[in-house]
């Protein structure tokens, strides 16, 4: 059976804690007043989605960005939009006015308190596809990046299926309501691109832990766990390019 992802990724500031890892998991949160269930929450831990209904048709998405967004903001999208146009063959399109005649579009809204958007394309929906992003996450186009990489299909990387040959979870130090986000899953696909220590979708080394002074994350290296960076801010990485470029036959 193909995988049905119908939930959001909600982004927000998550306090103390989470502030002492920069991470991307530092925006994250699936205990919001949205009420995200069991089923969903466990289906945004998976890493690519394996049915093709659930990738955006075609190599052209449009988009329109909502008009109480600064200069600045509004740059800041563009100029994540631009780079998948630079670094794939899928090109993101802004249009104004009336949507393109029968298309599924992306419209980038502005939230008072989180971020966010569901993951992968939608084929039994109309209309607007919407991510939601707070001032916060408008700072940093690898933050728009990271969402945008969730429309299109991806999960996060320490969810894997193979996971466990390339890092070790320390559940301990982790709260019992965040372990789903660290379960493996084996109902999708990794397109054969090598693990990836760099992605975008990477949690960083402490990711969620009650102690940030102890990695929640360690990697296997010759069998043997050890601590080094992990996940970043900066930018998708060649490895989820290269995801984005066989899910859309580039």
């Amino acid at each position: 059976m193909f995988l049905q992802a119908v939930g959001f990724l909600f982004l927000v500031a998550l306090g103390p804690v989470l502030a002492a890892s920069q991470g991307i998991e530092s925006y994250e949160n699936y205990y919001n007043e949205i009420h995200v269930d069991d089923d969903q929450a466990e289906a945004k831990t998976r890493n690519a989605l394996q049915s093709p209904l659930q990738r955006w048709p075609g190599n052209k998405i449009y988009y329109r960005i909502s008009e109480d967004y600064s200069e600045q903001e509004v740059a800041n999208v563009r100029t994540a939009m631009a780079s998948f146009g630079e670094q794939t063959c899928v090109q993101f399109e802004e249009f104004e006015g009336s949507p393109p005649g029968g298309k599924r579009y992306v419209t980038f809204k502005k939230s008072p308190n989180m971020c966010g958007t569901r993951v992968g394309y939608q084929p039994l929906s109309f209309g607007s596809h919407d991510v939601l992003l707070n001032e916060r996450c408008l700072t940093m186009p690898a933050v728009i990046q990271h969402e945008t990489l969730h429309l299109m299909g991806l999960f996060h990387e320490q969810s894997r299926p193979d996971r466990d040959e390339y890092v070790v979870i320390d559940y301990d130090n982790i709260p019992r309501k965040y372990w789903s986000q660290f379960m493996a899953q084996d109902r999708t696909t990794t397109f054969n691109v090598p693990y990836d220590y760099e992605s975008v979708m990477h949690y960083s080394k402490n990711a969620f832990a009650k102690d940030p002074s102890k990695p929640t994350i360690r990697a296997l290296i010759n069998g043997e766990a050890v601590e080094r960076e992990m996940g970043q801010v900066r930018g998708p990485s060649e490895g989820d390019w290269a995801k984005i470029r066989i899910m859309y036959k580039c």
